[in-house]
C-alpha cells in the first residue's frame, strides 16, 4: 500500500515521503498512530507542506539530541553488585541497570537506547554506546564495583 508519511519515522522515510509498506503495518501502526495517511492523489498534492513541517521537526530534534548527547559524552555510570574473588558477577549488567541509572541521573534515555553487544558479567570499566537520535551516538563509561559484604 502506498502512503505519504506525516511524520518521520525512523528506518521508513522522512515526513511528506511517499513510501510502499504492508498493508497491515500501514493499518495498524503507521494509521493508528497518525504517521501516515494514504497516498491519495489529494495528499500527494500536500506533500511538500508535510515535507517542510518534517524536516523543521528534524532539525528541531536533532539538535535537542545532539545536545543531550554532549551533556551525556563522558558520564560515568557506577553499579555495584556482588561478585567473586576473581571479579566475576553472580548475575550480569544489562541495557535496563544501566537506563535506570541514567534516568535517576536526570536523563531520559530508554533501555533500546543502550548498546551492549552482550550483558557484563565481570567487574571493571566498560565503554557503551548511548544511541540519541538517529545517528547521533554518544559513549558513556560503565564503571561495575564489587559490592562490599559485610
Amino acid at each position: 500500500m502506498k502512503v505519504l508519511l506525516v511524520k518521520s519515522v525512523e528506518d521508513l522515510g522522512l515526513g511528506g515521503d511517499i513510501v510502499d509498506v504492508a498493508d497491515g503495518y500501514a493499518r495498524n501502526f503507521l494509521f493508528r498512530k497518525n504517521f501516515a495517511i494514504k497516498a491519495t492523489s489529494a495528499a500527494i498534492k500536500s506533500a511538500e507542506l508535510y515535507r517542510s513541517r518534517a524536516l523543521e521537526e528534524q532539525s528541531r530534534i536533532s539538535s535537542e539530541s545532539q545536545k543531550l548527547a554532549d551533556k551525556l559524552k563522558g558520564f560515568t555510570v557506577v553499579i555495584k553488585a556482588t561478585a567473586d574473588d576473581a571479579g566475576r558477577l553472580y548475575g550480569s549488567v544489562s541495557e535496563r541497570h544501566i537506563s535506570d541509572i541514567i534516568n535517576e541521573a536526570g536523563f531520559n534515555i530508554e533501555i533500546e537506547q543502550v548498546l551492549l553487544s552482550e550483558h557484563l558479567k565481570a567487574t571493571g570499566e566498560y565503554p557503551v554506546i548511548v544511541k540519541i537520535y538517529g545517528d547521533i551516538r554518544t559513549e558513556i563509561v560503565v564503571r561495575i564495583l564489587p559490592e562490599e559484604v559485610e
